[in-house]
């Protein structure tokens, strides 16, 4: 009798169980709740000992992803992916990831069990053997792709701060935060790499005056992510920064999915901070590195529709198994004479505690430097916009403990983006 560790949803555990038993006649299923329970299971089991499913679910990781990251751990016996219409793209795509199996749960007749829970805590057959809950996380572990991190990676010694800004809205200025705020770090001496997720109509990379930028599709050619790979995919903007992505055909856009937490975990081993730009949508590339995020920004601007917008973006960042105290909220093109709306989204999930920064509103200067690609200039700008990207920058850094030995970068660590009383010579310089 052979053992197997399963995640699905609870409706589906007889249909996973019969799917089993197609690829072996006497299994010993064992469910779990969570997928990095699934995960640990294997990992802390002898090599080969266990085959491993990834079933249905609702909300969470992907199933196609969580298969994908466990095939990478390398220690099951065997993995399958269990679903529901399976599709010939889904075929390659977990083909390529390294999943052994994909069942279709429909070719074995039948929908989702309804009814009462289970009384058996979701053993379905074979022998009564327990998965005993995961431990602690080991300080030297770095969350890894398509899974929920549970600390961030910063906190991680040798592991570079990932800043993740989003939104749920189009058209808030996350772009412009991304490219100056990788821009000012670099400033201080830090490797960062600005990483363009908005995967099929992303242009993080004009910001910077570049061409094009690097195919992240090649990603699904590549068995692993290795140094040798990102030296292709780092496209050098200065000696101390790189920017890395979208995808050059947007078609191509979903082949670059699966590897995106993986490349996250690789580029915070090679770097000093990444940066991530990413697409208004939370796409199954943005959901990866929202659960590897240190700090989660998610950006408004006071527009129509801010509010509906904060609570989508959270509420699902939440239910990512992001932590509630890695989400941020930045208000972007604030009026540095108006007081912080501290109310703004307190209600919603996510931001019921949330940190608050400002970012100010650079007005034509901005979008004309960026527009030129030009946002190391604009980084270096006594500007409202560009000093309080930095403050946000330093003080997300600070708290992380990542804070870089430079003058710049501790004097804003400490300047306030709540409020801004400009003096008069302040005011004088904005009449001129």
């Amino acid at each position: 009798m052979s053992e197997w560790v399963v995640l699905c949803d609870e409706r589906e555990l007889t249909s996973v169980e019969r799917a089993i038993r197609t690829i072996d006649p006497a299994p010993d299923v064992e469910a779990v709740g969570t997928a990095d329970a699934l995960r640990r299971a294997v990992l802390e089991a002898a090599p080969g000992a266990l085959g491993a499913v990834a079933g249905p679910v609702r909300g969470g990781v992907t199933d196609v992803n969580l298969a994908a990251a466990v095939a990478r751990d390398g220690n099951a016996r065997c993995v399958a992916l269990a679903a529901r219409g399976v599709s010939g793209s889904l075929r390659s795509r977990a083909a390529r990831a390294g999943v052994d199996h994909v069942l279709d749960l429909d070719d074995l007749g039948g929908g989702p069990d309804v009814g009462a829970p289970r009384g058996d805590g979701g053993r379905l057959g074979g022998a009564s053997r327990s998965v005993p809950p995961p431990p602690p996380r080991r300080a030297d572990a770095l969350a890894a792709p398509g899974m929920p991190a549970s600390e961030p990676t910063g906190d991680v010694a040798g592991r570079a701060p990932v800043i993740v800004v989003c939104s749920g809205r189009g058209g808030v200025g996350k772009t412009a935060v991304a490219a100056v705020a990788a821009a000012r770090a670099a400033g201080w001496g830090m490797r960062v790499c600005a990483l363009d997720l908005d995967l099929s109509c992303g242009n993080l990379y004009s910001c910077f005056g570049l061409p094009r930028g690097s195919d992240l599709a090649r990603l699904a050619d590549a068995p692993a992510v290795t140094p040798e790979l990102l030296g292709h995919l780092c496209v050098p903007v200065t000696a101390e920064l790189d920017v890395v992505g979208p995808c050059e055909r947007p078609e191509s856009s979903e082949l670059a999915m699966a590897g995106t937490g993986e490349l996250v975990r690789m580029l915070a081993l090679e770097r000093d901070l990444v940066v991530v730009d990413t697409s208004t949508t939370f796409t199954d590339a943005v959901a990866q590195v929202a659960q590897l995020a240190d700090r989660l920004l998610v950006v408004s601007d006071g527009g129509p529709a801010t509010t509906a917008a904060l609570a989508r973006t959270s509420g699902l960042a939440v239910r990512l198994g992001v932590a509630r105290t890695r989400v941020a909220r930045l208000d972007n093109r604030a009026n540095p004479r108006e007081r912080t709306n501290f109310l703004l989204g307190r209600a919603e999930v996510g931001l019921e505690a949330a940190r608050v920064f400002r970012t100010f509103e650079g007005g034509a200067e901005v979008r004309d430097l960026l527009a030129e690609g030009r946002a190391l200039e604009l980084a270096e700008l006594d500007s409202p916009f560009s000093e309080s990207v930095g403050a946000v920058v330093a003080q997300v850094l600070a708290e992380l403990g990542r804070l870089p030995g430079c003058d710049e970068a501790e004097r804003l660590a400490g300047e306030s983006t709540t409020r801004r009383r400009p003096g008069i010579f302040g005011r004088r310089r904005e009449v001129r």
